[in-house]
């Protein structure tokens, strides 16, 4: 049996309206793991359902990690540091912190800049399910 377009449309609207209650529920349960989580100070556990984790992303504030350039020699800043430049666009200068954070290794300073230039991201709920041993 073929629907009309009156009926799917209709079934749509439904469809994305429990997407949109579903959608909800999760940032509310999500939310009563991580407040309980952060209460107990905890960043892993284990639940029947699986290991819980609450992976944070992490940005940095450039213009802070701007006071890396005065401190540390060209050398160190290879592949961590990309100056502003001009291509067919002019490209703004940008660090890249997976290499980049080896440098607070130089100095309180340089560990200090980069402890300031952290945004953190909105943490995120993360269930893992156990892998069955002997099975």
């Amino acid at each position: 049996m073929r629907l009309t377009v009156d009926e799917v449309v209709t079934e749509l609207v439904d469809v994305r309206k429990t997407i949109s209650a579903l959608q909800e529920a999760e940032f509310h349960l999500s939310r009563q793991i991580i407040e309980a989580m952060e209460e107990d100070g905890s960043e892993r556990m284990r639940t029947p359902a699986g290991i819980v984790t609450i992976p944070k992303s992490v940005t940095y504030d450039a213009s802070i990690l701007a006071g890396l350039r005065e401190i540390t020699d060209p050398a160190d800043l290879v592949g961590v540091y990309y100056p502003e430049h001009e291509e067919v666009r002019q490209v703004p200068e940008r660090w890249n912190m997976s290499k980049g954070r080896k440098l607070v290794k130089h100095s309180g300073e340089h560990a200090a800049i980069i402890e300031d230039a952290k945004i953190y991201g909105r943490p995120r709920v993360k269930i893992e399910e156990e892998a069955n041993s002997g099975s």
